[in-house]
């Protein structure tokens, strides 16, 4: 009966811990810079473009906004396999992207800020032909 105890509680403590991964929470759109098929470099940062992604678990959403006009959200899993993560789209406004993976590699960095440390998510990937470089902010 112990060790049917044990086994229950290290079965449950893994299955809650499958999921635990350090992009967990919720960050803001710092800037980015898209590099399209034909060569042409777009650049984005939060003067004009607000973004917030929120991840939790196996679950992300993401919403954005251009000089106060809505222009769209997407959601789905969110899957973490070493130093990349696949975002799974299942809905949002634009249908372009429903059923894509989209897969980047992604780090956090800590830096210190005025005394307190503040994280950073870099992540380098591809959307729909576009390769994109990206730096979000945890949102404490």
């Amino acid at each position: 009966m112990k060790h049917a105890l044990l086994i229950a509680f290290v079965a449950t403590f893994i299955s809650f811990n499958s999921f635990a991964h350090s992009f967990n929470g919720n960050w803001y759109f710092i800037k980015g810079e898209y590099v399209q098929p034909d060569g042409e470099v777009l650049t984005a940062d939060n003067s004009s473009l607000v973004a917030v992604k929120s991840i939790k678990d196996d679950i992300f959403s993401f919403t954005n906004t251009e000089n106060g006009v809505f222009l769209g959200y997407l959601a789905g899993k969110f899957e973490v396999d070493g130093d990349y993560y696949v975002e799974a789209i299942k809905e949002g406004t634009r249908a372009e992207h429903h059923g894509k993976r989209y897969k980047f590699k992604g780090w956090i960095e800590t830096k210190q800020e005025h005394g307190v440390d503040v994280d950073y998510w870099h992540h380098v990937g591809e959307v729909n032909g576009v390769k994109e470089t990206e730096v979000w902010r945890r949102i404490h």
